[in-house]
């Protein structure tokens, strides 16, 4: 597994059902039997990390094996939390915030704040996230190109603001002033958070981008176009991992159709991937779960070279 133990952050992104979730599990085992200090965490609300682990995972980090530790984002619960730390939990500005935290993209916002979180924290050498199906992955990580902008528009409103909240204030009673120099400061540190994380997504030596598919029409024609919007937004996707490859088979006449047209969409697949680098991982004839196994998957993810054609 040369050279992905050097990047900080992989998101393993794609179609819901191709096995990113397994994935990403079988890369954190891997990574961790080799000695990286790692952290492996959830952003699809419909988790299934505790599964692939058969550990009980929550909404913060615990250690499953020495150096690998894992968790399952809540971003209902950070916000749940945010408002009672707040003391803003009763009346109507506390109804508010629970209605904002239970908006769509909540869980991007969510996921955006635990990877700064684990990223300036520094205790970990490789973060690997688990994302939601390509169309939330895709928001998540236009999220802080959205936000720098959105945030640029409040500072040059943060006038207006100061103004509007010296307003409510008058309107409820015992709310906190709400302090232009203070607002600034805080809109600017945002700011500032979300263009280095805008700069870590977009080098292809501090994050990669793993695209999960497996060799079905469907599939790969969704790759293609999460390829393609991607490029169009500067982030570089590092690795196409094509999974669920049916093995060769010189019994089953069944088995050696579906190997057929496997290989006709991975040779697909290859072709639209251009220069990004293609992984195949065949079908294993039991169920990928528990630590042992992940491991024994992550060997052959990462051990693999380009190397020839798979037989057909």
């Amino acid at each position: 597994m040369a050279g992905t133990d050097l990047c900080p952050v992989m998101l393993f992104s794609g179609k819901g059902g191709v096995g990113k979730t397994t994935l990403a599990g079988a890369t954190a085992v891997r990574l961790a039997t080799l000695g990286s200090r790692v952290l492996t965490m959830s952003t699809d609300p419909a988790h299934s990390l505790s599964d692939v682990f058969d550990v009980q995972l929550g909404a913060r980090p615990i250690t499953i094996m020495p150096g690998l530790d894992a968790m399952e984002v809540d971003a209902r619960g950070m916000f749940s939390e945010a408002i009672d730390l707040s003391g803003a939990g009763k009346g109507t500005v506390g109804d508010l915030l629970r209605m904002v935290s239970e908006t769509p993209g909540v869980d991007e916002f969510g996921a955006i704040e635990v990877l700064l979180q684990a990223i300036e924290t520094a205790r970990h050498d490789v973060v690997i996230l688990d994302t939601a199906p390509t169309g939330h992955t895709l928001r998540l990580l236009m999220l802080p190109e959205l936000m720098d902008s959105w945030i640029g528009k409040l500072l040059e409103m943060k006038h207006r603001i100061a103004r509007a909240g010296r307003l409510l204030r008058r309107l409820l009673p015992g709310s906190k002033e709400l302090d232009e120099d203070e607002l600034g400061r805080g809109l600017e540190g945002g700011r500032s958070r979300m263009a280095g994380l805008r700069g870590l997504l977009t080098d292809p030596d501090r994050a990669q981008l793993i695209l999960v598919t497996i060799p079905e029409a469907m599939s790969v024609l969704e790759t293609q176009r999460t390829l393609q919007m991607l490029g169009g937004h500067g982030l570089p996707v590092a690795t196409v991992v094509v999974n669920q490859l049916q093995p060769h088979s010189d019994t089953c006449t069944h088995c050696t159709r579906r190997r057929q047209i496997h290989l006709a969409e991975l040779a697909h697949m290859r072709q639209l991937a251009g220069a990004v680098p293609v992984r195949v991982v065949e079908s294993f004839p039991w169920e990928i779960r528990g630590l042992t196994a992940l491991n024994d998957l992550g060997e052959v993810l990462w051990g693999q070279g380009e190397g020839p054609a798979p037989k057909a």
